[in-house]
């Protein structure tokens, strides 16, 4: 049965709330800020990188757990609230990461990969609920709903980052008892994407219903959930089905990760865009990706979950192929353009200033458009084909599945920045992850 409005409109909260930590700080500000200047160039993205590569090793390795025990003892708002914790612990202590890295980089670093897995493990709990108030048939379209709303609030978050903090920045050493030039007003990123998550995850808590606990002690939860977890394996013949989706999904997910993380990085390192314009960037891409996400639930449940995967996945292919045939001064692989143009600096009121960044803007408008429908519909193929009494054991696997081999991507990228200092070749390795998973859906029912 479906919950009331303000239960499901309350779980869509969860987008709102968690997504500066991905906007503001995975893609366009922080991480930028972190390969820029607080570990510069390709060291600082081979950092990055491995910062998501030990996050997704954690999550995909306790995640089907987890997921398991708690479809036995119920009680997923108790966990989700101990991993909502540790992950506004996690964004707070960005704060630490001056310039130059004085201080040393590990407080950052664990900061970072403290955060990515605790949103890991509370995205596991929500997603687990939407089958709880929602039915199959109108899943597609809450699903689109939660996604929605989350880069809704990445491009609140990034205006309102940009004008009260980025723009002032570049005119004062001391802006509201910052420190500019220490990056302060860069910095306090962090604390505030925390402080955002705690204040707009409150409706989730308070007005979205949780499963019955039940009465058995946690010691025998675990016991039982990891027999069952392993039992699950064991009869992977029964929901083949399900694993074949999952396998697939392991394969393009790695790419939407990756794609993400490092989108704002290339902005910057490839394409020679300064922070302010990587942040209009974002707002650009925001304008695109909230409404898609929305029309991508609708159209979820009008054309079904497969082909709304197999549309988003073939754009994002095609528009990540255009996107990394694009430097400064280099076009869709073979034509030169100049780093510097005035017709474009007019055009766009001087806000960008080459041609080369005004064909990645249009470029990555069809990353914008596809990514949102992709996480829809995979979330609401989920609920179709999961058996009920399983479904937070099974999107545990989904999140072992987005994240088990989300080291690999990174790692991969990694090795090949090491070798060629080209964040370029690295993101050919994207693209490969992304045609697999094309190749896969084929062999997924949606039955």
């Amino acid at each position: 049965m479906r919950a009331s409005r303000l239960s499901r409109y309350s779980w869509t909260m969860f987008d709102f709330a968690n997504q500066p930590f991905y906007t503001l700080i995975m893609t366009f500000v922080f991480s930028v800020y972190f390969t820029d200047v607080f570990i510069g160039g390709a060291d600082g993205a081979q950092k990055l990188t491995l910062t998501q590569t030990i996050s997704g090793l954690a999550i995909a390795i306790l995640s089907p757990v987890l997921g398991s025990i708690t479809d036995i003892k119920g009680n997923r708002k108790l966990l989700m609230g101990i991993s909502s914790a540790l992950f506004v612990l996690g964004m707070a202590l960005l704060w630490y990461s001056p310039p130059g890295a004085p201080y040393g980089i590990w407080l950052v670093m664990f900061g970072l990969i403290l955060a990515s897995a605790m949103v890991g493990f509370s995205e596991v709990f929500n997603n687990s609920v939407l089958s709880t108030i929602e039915t199959p048939e109108n899943s597609g379209w809450l699903s689109g709903m939660g996604y929605g709303v989350g880069y809704i609030a990445g491009l609140i978050a990034l205006i309102l980052f940009l004008i009260i903090f980025v723009w002032p920045g570049g005119e004062t050493e001391n802006l509201y008892g910052l420190n500019t030039s220490e990056y302060e007003h860069i910095r306090i990123v962090g604390p505030l994407s925390a402080i955002w998550y705690a204040v707009f995850i409150i409706p989730l808590f308070l007005f979205t219903p949780d499963i019955k606990k039940n009465d058995i002690t946690v010691i025998n939860s675990i016991k039982i959930g990891l027999t069952n977890f392993i039992k699950t394996f064991k009869e992977t013949r029964k929901y083949k089905n399900i694993f074949t989706f999952l396998i697939t999904r392991m394969f393009y997910q790695d790419a939407l990760n990756a794609l993400f993380v490092v989108g704002g990085v290339y902005a910057s390192l490839v394409i020679g865009m300064s922070l302010t314009q990587v942040l209009i960037l974002g707002i650009i891409l925001n304008i695109f990706s909230g409404p898609s996400s929305i029309y991508g639930g609708y159209l979820n449940d009008l054309i079904g979950s497969k082909n709304v995967i197999n549309l988003s996945l073939w754009g994002l292919f095609l528009s990540g192929v255009l996107g990394i045939s694009i430097d400064k001064d280099t076009i869709f692989f073979f034509f030169t353009v100049n780093e510097y143009s005035s017709n474009v600096e007019e055009f766009t009121f001087g806000i960008f200033n080459s041609i080369s960044q005004l064909t990645y803007i249009c470029v990555v408008i069809g990353i914008s458009i596809f990514y949102g429908p992709a996480q829809t519909a995979s979330r609401a193929l989920m609920i179709k084909i999961a058996p009920q009494e399983k479904m937070t054991e099974f999107f545990g696997l989904y999140a072992f599945a987005g994240k088990s081999t989300a080291w690999l991507v990174p790692g991969i990228m990694s090795i090949i920045l090491a070798f060629t200092d080209s964040l370029q070749y690295a993101m050919i390795s994207i693209m490969v992850f992304n045609l697999i998973g094309i190749v896969g859906m084929y062999f997924v029912s949606e039955k």
